[in-house]
């Protein structure tokens, strides 16, 4: 029984409770409702010069490789340079037993010097004949005997002092240098090796990396539109064009190289042709072998720079931005995109300079609500307010 009573007593509570509460509403009016608004910040669209890029992978290649050969045959004595180091042109590598070449050398000036006694001997027993010859006290072949052996003589000393020459060098080339100047790697050769003139297998080798080539495979369909970016400048080709090279993806490393040359030989197996681009490269970031990324330039045109984040997609794939018009009315247009360069989305037509793009608050936007609007900023450009 107590149940059945409490029961009418709840009821009459919550009628009366409800009927306040609806009292209360109808005396508040209808503008102080607080209103919908949408957070959005929005860029203005501003055109400016674009130049369009293929980004391609590129291998490093040293500017210079020299491998290091013996000129003379000889007993290696020493290692003259350390192993992995700088080294300089005319910078001594390797020593050859000298002593061999000592000895021929001191031959070869024996020779010489005997050849120098029969000049000498020859050259007075002419000049006598030639003087006896004018009063005719001589006989017409013992001068020219005399004459062909002064000659002969001669020849003889010129001969010798070649071979002199030659030993000489030789002794030279027992001390074998650096032709060039660059980064030595690993000797291939120790002390005691007998090496020969002519061998095949090199001693150690040399790569000069203060600059490097760069070897870009471009498709050959691309080939087409570099000439025309060429057309346009002041250069009647490739040669000498920029290209941007990405070592690290921060830019900290980042470097600028040019082009040297474009192939002509197209590889009938990819369809695609040897683009080569030289870049300065004084702290040897870039080792041979290495692959790097490189932005070969394509196109050039006005365009608008705009965030990933503000390509918005439609059902059919069709690209579109959100602009804020005049009456905050939020619009959408359909943009043409033409790549992407240095992580924002290149626009070339739909935009006209000066409209405000949403760059962020498009997900959010309500039917009706008001738009509450700020500029955006990028993480390297925090807002001061």
């Amino acid at each position: 029984m107590t149940l059945d009573i409490q029961k009418p007593r709840l009821l009459l509570a919550t009628l009366l409770a409800t009927s306040l509460l609806s009292g209360c509403n109808e005396g508040v009016p209808a503008e102080m409702e607080t209103p919908m608004v949408s957070n959005v910040s929005v860029l203005q669209a501003e055109k400016q010069s674009v130049t369009l890029v293929d980004e391609l992978q590129g291998r490093v290649v040293a500017f210079r490789i020299a491998e290091i050969r013996p000129q003379v045959s000889g007993i290696i004595t020493h290692r003259l340079f350390k192993q992995g180091e700088l080294t300089a042109k005319d910078q001594p590598l390797f020593q050859i037993d000298k002593a061999p070449f000592i000895i021929d050398i001191k031959e070869k000036e024996a020779s010489l010097e005997q050849a120098q006694v029969n000049l000498d001997q020859a050259q007075s027993k002419y000049l006598r004949l030639q003087a006896l010859d004018k009063s005719s006290a001589v006989s017409k072949q013992a001068f020219d005997e005399a004459s062909f052996n002064f000659k002969k003589a001669s020849a003889n000393v010129l001969q010798n002092e070649a071979t002199l020459d030659q030993s000489r060098l030789n002794l030279k080339y027992a001390t074998i240098t650096a032709p060039i100047s660059g980064i030595i790697e690993q000797a291939l050769v120790t002390e005691g090796t007998l090496v020969n003139k002519g061998d095949s297998a090199a001693l150690a080798i040399i790569k000069q990396i203060d600059k490097v080539y760069i070897d870009v495979r471009q498709p050959a369909s691309k080939l087409a539109s570099l000439r025309k970016l060429v057309a346009k400048g002041s250069k009647t080709n490739a040669r000498g064009l920029d290209v941007n090279v990405i070592v690290s993806d921060d830019n900290s490393e980042n470097m600028t190289g040019q082009i040297v040359f474009s192939g002509i030989s197209v590889d009938v197996n990819t369809g695609d042709l040897i683009v080569r681009i030289i870049a300065n490269n004084p702290n040897h970031t870039l080792l041979p072998g290495m692959y790097v990324r490189t932005e070969i330039p394509r196109r050039k045109l006005d365009a608008f720079l705009l965030p990933q984040q503000a390509i918005q997609r439609a059902s059919n794939g069709d690209a579109f931005v959100a602009v804020v018009g005049e009456n905050n009315e939020v619009e959408k247009r359909v943009v043409t995109l033409d790549g992407v360069q240095n992580f924002q989305y290149v626009v070339s037509q739909g935009l006209k300079t000066g409209d405000r793009v949403i760059v962020e608050g498009y997900d959010n936007l309500m039917p009706g609500a008001e738009l509450n609007i700020s500029q955006w900023q990028t993480a390297e450009q925090p807002n001061q307010a």
